[in-house]
C-alpha cells in the first residue's frame, strides 16, 4: 500500500460518518472483552481503538486502559465518548500499530476489534501486540471471515477495481484459524470462536450506503472508481450479493474471535 492509499484509508475511517457504523460492532466488543477475562486493575491496550469501544468496555470492568490509533480525529472522538461516560483516566495515544510506542511486557492484555488486521503489515502489528503483553497475558482480536459477507463483497470489489499496491483480501487472512495458528501459534496458546454480528438496517441499500459509500472498510476501494457508471455497476452487484445476507431488517456479518494466552 502506498503512502497515498494509506492516508486515504485513514481519512475515510476518520470521517464523521464512522461512529454510526461503529455502534454495530458493540456486541463483538463486549464479547471480546469478556473472552479476554478483563477485570479490575488489568493493564489493557486497545490497538486501533477508533471511537473507543473496546477501551471504554474494558474500563467499565475496572481496567487501567490505553487506547491507540493512527488517526487523531478518531482519538478525539474516543476521548469525547470517554468524557460522556465520566472516564477521565483512559490514556489516548496516537501511534502506529506496527511499531507500538510501549515497552516489553507493559500490558496484561492487548486487544483489537477489527483493527490491527487492516494494518499494511498486520503480521508485524500482531507481533507488536505480543511483545507488549506479559507472559500469561492475553492477545485477543476480531477479524472478518473470508467466507462471510465481507469476503463476498471484497470479491465483488476486485471484479470492478484493481489494487496495484496491496492485497484487498489481506485482512481476511486473519479470519481463518489456520493463518492465525501459522502466524501466532509459536507465541500464543490460541482458541477461536466463530461469531455473527447482525447489523440493523431497514434495507440492503441502507447498509451499502453506510458501509461502503460513506464510511467503513469498503469505501476506499469505491473511491477508486472515477466514473459514475462504474460505481453504479458495482453498487448493483453488491446489492444482489447483500440480498443473500439480509433478513428481518438485519445484515448477517460473520467474524472470527481469537483469544491468545502469551507463552
Amino acid at each position: 500500500m502506498s503512502d497515498t492509499d494509506a492516508s486515504r484509508e485513514t481519512h475515510i475511517w476518520s470521517t464523521r460518518q464512522y461512529p454510526s457504523l461503529a455502534s454495530n460492532l458493540l456486541p463483538a466488543t463486549a464479547r471480546l472483552v469478556s473472552t479476554a477475562g478483563i477485570g479490575p486493575d488489568d493493564r489493557v491496550l486497545d490497538v486501533g481503538c477508533g471511537t473507543g469501544n473496546v477501551a471504554l468496555t474494558a474500563r467499565r470492568q475496572g481496567a487501567d486502559v490505553v487506547g491507540l490509533d493512527a488517526s487523531q480525529p478518531m482519538l478525539e472522538l474516543a476521548g469525547g465518548n470517554a468524557g460522556l461516560a465520566a472516564y477521565d483516566d483512559i490514556g489516548w495515544t496516537e501511534g502506529d500499530a506496527e511499531s507500538l510506542p510501549f515497552g516489553d511486557d507493559r500490558f496484561d492484555a492487548a486487544m483489537s476489534n477489527f483493527g490491527h488486521v487492516f494494518a499494511p503489515a498486520a503480521d508485524q502489528a500482531a507481533t507488536e501486540m505480543c511483545r507488549v503483553t506479559r507472559q500469561g497475558g492475553r492477545v485477543a482480536f476480531t477479524a472478518w471471515s473470508p467466507d462471510g459477507l465481507v469476503g463476498a463483497l471484497t470479491d465483488i470489489l476486485t471484479n470492478h477495481t484493481t489494487y496495484p499496491d496491496h492485497d484487498p483480501r489481506g485482512h481476511l487472512r486473519w479470519g481463518t484459524p489456520e493463518f492465525v495458528r501459522e502466524t501466532l501459534g509459536d507465541r500464543c496458546e490460541l482458541s477461536f470462536q466463530r461469531r455473527v454480528l447482525r447489523f440493523r438496517y431497514v434495507s440492503p441499500q441502507h447498509f451499502w450506503q453506510e458501509f461502503a459509500e460513506e464510511a467503513g472498510p469498503l469505501s476506499p476501494a469505491l473511491q477508486r472508481l472515477d466514473q459514475k457508471e462504474s460505481r453504479e455497476r458495482l453498487r448493483r452487484d453488491a446489492l444482489d450479493c447483500l440480498q443473500e445476507w439480509f433478513a428481518d431488517n438485519t445484515v448477517r456479518v460473520e467474524y472470527l474471535l481469537v483469544d491468545g494466552v502469551v507463552r
